[in-house]
């Protein structure tokens, strides 16, 4: 999927992050993002949430911090009938997801996906603040897209 001309035109606001290449210090950084989240968590991903990172996920939410997750709507059944979600949860679907991405009120990371549509987990990560301007819009963007699950 391409990036929409407005976010290509900010690339140079990715600049104040870092990019990361090991997929597995990624993942821990992703995990970390969550665990030191205060206000919100927000992510898009494939819909699997890696098995270290639930009870991660499940502590902030009864803390009672925002979590927005958009996911591949392939992910999810024809008939979805999930549990109910407390008030500070929601989930929504979309067709073609543009990154995978984690963001807090503190710290952001993306990674795209390659040419073909297979996600690469190498990726940006950091903290400046315009780069964090830059993740969030792009997360409100594509969160607006989403159908409510």
């Amino acid at each position: 999927m391409r990036l929409p001309n407005q976010f290509v035109n900010r690339l140079g606001e990715l600049s104040g992050a870092e990019l990361g290449m090991d997929t597995i210090n990624n993942l821990n950084v992703g995990a970390q993002l969550f665990t030191e989240a205060k206000q919100f968590a927000w992510g898009i991903g494939e819909g699997t949430i890696p098995g270290q990172m639930t009870s991660i996920m499940n502590q902030r939410i009864q803390e009672g911090i925002q979590v927005k997750m958009l996911i591949s709507a392939q992910r999810l059944p024809a008939t979805v009938s999930l549990p109910p979600t407390p008030k500070n949860v929601e989930l929504r679907g979309l067709s073609k997801l543009p990154a995978i991405v984690a963001i807090s009120e503190k710290a952001a990371g993306v990674c795209f996906y390659q040419v073909g549509g297979k996600p690469d987990y190498a990726g940006f990560f950091g903290t400046d603040s315009a780069y964090l301007n830059w993740v969030k819009d792009l997360f409100l963007y594509y969160w607006e897209k989403g159908k409510r699950i």
